[in-house]
């Protein structure tokens, strides 16, 4: 049995400040227990919890001018669950502060680091599904103890529309849909591009994303962000459109839906990119390969029928065990621990959300809406 049973709904509203209080005193455990992950996992990439501190400080400027309003959030966050600015742009540059550290000889180096994200992730158009609704889903593969520090955020907006997210409770956001019709889930992917540029922590960049009441300002939203590490978002309107961008610190690739089809897992899949980049990431999770082909094929065996429990089948695929669309909970290299810490399925015309925490456990889903 999954240890919980469902994430929690926190709700937020107001101003930027306002609005992040509200998260913090709601979502005041859950920060703590991602700050103790989070001082773990610094600790094994060789930065102790002070020198986390240091690091993280040195974003808090570059988020401020980047979105003064999310800046004044974390602030509100800080405020509301009683811990530091400081720990809370650190939950929101995870990655970025991991990967700070000697970041010159991983920049200089063809081996693969073992703090990227995993996940597979699909989307059906509304041409081949069973209702003519449009499709989009994930599992988000990640560190296990994850499941006890993740949330569901909805968001009611004074600048854009409402949101609402899967996200590590601290962060501004992660995977989601908002009332617009935007839907997002991301891939982690790495290549040799990676690791010599730090830039706007990822969560800041989706929050925005998610933002935008357009698919056009969306996609801007990536095209023109300062990227510190790569990664693949797949961006879907509700009125029938999807496009994956990987994304890297030099240039972004994009990819279209194949007969009404998109999946995606952790490599790089534009001809393009392939010709131009080396992909490191696959020498870490070679099993990408087929993780992205084996949902496919689910989906395709179902083409014009394709439904919520079709995704779930899809999701739920077993082959390959430990290293499958399932992933159950596996040492990557350095030590860390990866496994599916929730499956998430969208239904972007209708904004609902169901998400079952840990489904290699016991798949349990709970429906959440906009």
């Amino acid at each position: 049995m999954s240890s919980i049973e469902k994430f929690p709904l926190i709700c937020i509203s107001g101003p930027p400040f306002e609005r992040g209080k509200q998260y913090g005193r709601q979502a005041g455990k859950q920060i703590a227990t991602g700050i103790d992950i989070y001082r773990d996992a610094f600790a094994t990439a060789g930065i102790d919890w002070p020198a986390a501190m240091r690091l993280a400080s040195n974003f808090t400027a570059k988020i401020a001018a980047y979105d003064m309003a999310f800046m004044q959030e974390i602030q509100g966050i800080a405020a509301g669950s009683e811990q530091s600015v400081e720990a809370i742009v650190a939950l929101n540059a995870r990655t970025e502060v991991i990967f700070w550290h000697d970041n010159e000889k991983q920049r200089q180096s063809t081996t693969a680091v073992n703090i990227q994200e995993g996940c597979t992730a699909l989307a059906a158009l509304p041409a081949v599904t069973a209702d003519g609704h449009l499709l989009h889903a994930q599992n988000w593969d990640w560190n296990p103890r994850c499941e006890a520090s993740s949330i569901v955020l909805k968001i009611a907006s004074e600048e854009g529309p409402d949101i609402l997210t899967f996200v590590e409770a601290g962060q501004l956001a992660r995977h989601g849909m908002n009332s617009a019709g935007i839907g997002l889930t991301v891939n982690g992917l790495q290549c040799n591009l990676d690791c010599g540029h730090i830039g706007i922590p990822n969560p800041l960049i989706r929050r925005r994303l998610l933002s935008s009441p357009t698919l056009a300002g969306a996609l801007g939203t990536v095209l023109n962000a300062d990227i510190s590490f790569s990664h693949n978002l797949m961006l879907s309107h509700k009125e029938g459109a999807v496009i994956s961008l990987e994304a890297t610190p030099e240039e972004t690739f994009w990819l279209y839906p194949q007969e009404g089809i998109m999946s995606h897992a952790n490599h790089f899949k534009c001809p393009v990119a392939r010709t131009k980049l080396t992909d490191i990431g696959l020498l870490r999770c070679p099993e990408s390969l087929y993780r992205d082909s084996r949902v496919r094929e689910h989906l395709m065996a179902e083409r014009g029928a394709i439904n919520i429990a079709t995704v779930k089948t899809a999701l739920a695929d077993t082959f390959g065990t430990p290293d499958a669309v399932l992933r159950m909970p596996k040492a990557r290299p350095g030590g860390n621990i990866s496994a599916t810490v929730a499956t998430e399925i969208m239904d972007t015309t209708a904004g609902s959300l169901w998400i079952a925490p840990s489904p290699y456990k016991d798949i349990r889903f709970t429906e959440y809406s906009l």
